[in-house]
């Protein structure tokens, strides 16, 4: 018989707080470009702990911790997740890709593909614009690629915290499977020498 967890039971399957800083984060960074909704920014946040994300930069006028409505939407996550605030999101997206990380804007462009057609090669920055009018040009001009939802329905938008959650776990999944891939292919190769 299937039950929820309880608080304790989930506690019982993390690691140690003392320990926490010291487990290997996922090849996952977010560009936060001008986030005015501290909600938003405490669920990305929420979710970047949940998948072990590398580091969120919070850039522009985004709202930054400590902020009550970040924390209530975070449930702390904020103390978890390795941030930084910057004022230039275009240096920081400079930066990541002359470190070889693919830039990935979450933004319906002319040219951007769906994301369950997107396959990350390794690390990878995504790139979540502000609520009103998307990720800058500025960064949509620095990205390898823009990936989106479908959006099949009237509105012309999704919720960036909503498109988010969607965007990073499958970034992740796709990432998990491509590391398990190379190992596979490592250990195949170790055994036919």
């Amino acid at each position: 018989m299937s039950y929820q967890l309880s608080k304790e039971e989930l506690r019982e399957q993390k690691s140690r707080r003392e320990q926490f800083k010291d487990i290997p984060r996922n090849d996952i960074y977010i560009i936060l470009d001008s986030l005015k909704c501290a909600h938003n920014v405490g669920t990305i946040l929420r979710l970047a702990d949940s998948l072990l994300i590398k580091k969120v930069y919070i850039c522009g006028d985004t709202i930054v911790p400590p902020n009550k409505k970040i924390r209530s939407s975070s449930r702390g996550a904020e103390k978890w997740v390795p941030w930084e605030y910057h004022e230039n999101a275009i240096n920081i997206a400079k930066a990541l890709k002359e470190c070889g990380v693919q830039i990935v804007a979450v933004e319906v462009t002319n040219d951007s593909i769906d994301y369950r057609e997107y396959s990350p090669e390794g690390p990878v920055c995504l790139i979540l614009g502000r609520e009103y009018d998307g990720v800058s040009q500025e960064l949509l001009d620095i990205a390898d690629c823009s990936i989106h939802l479908p959006l099949l329905g009237m509105a012309n938008s999704i919720n960036v915290s909503t498109a988010a959650s969607v965007v990073m776990y499958d970034v992740y999944s796709k990432l998990e499977l491509l590391k398990k891939e190379t190992m596979d292919f490592h250990h195949n190769s170790a055994m036919h020498k």
